[in-house]
């Protein structure tokens, strides 16, 4: 996926009367081969913040390693979700070293 898909999949943008709330869809694991994701706010702004500003804190928490990391071996950013460790993509360690999930 590149950022433009992982925006779309894993970022939302809510607005209301008074803020703008920027979501960030995060995955978790509570069974090995059911993964369970929730919405949770990533970042608040005023609601007159113009465009620009919204899109600088979307890049911001694509650039946040607490919801989304760069694989060191397919050099690709994934969801923390999607990661077999902190270095290491799910599917690199399916491709590279025999790990099943």
């Amino acid at each position: 996926m590149n950022d433009e898909e992982l925006i779309s999949e894993f970022i939302k943008v809510n607005q209301d009367d008074n803020k703008i709330r920027l979501l960030v869809r995060q995955i978790s694991w509570p069974h090995p081969h059911e993964p369970r994701s929730h919405w949770t706010v990533a970042s608040v702004l005023p609601q007159a913040s113009p465009p620009q500003d919204v899109d600088a804190q979307i890049q911001a928490i694509l650039e946040n390693s607490q919801y989304f990391k760069v694989c060191q071996e397919c050099a690709r950013r994934k969801p923390r979700g999607w990661m077999h460790n902190g270095n290491i993509c799910q599917s690199c360690a399916e491709r590279n070293y025999g790990v099943v999930y």
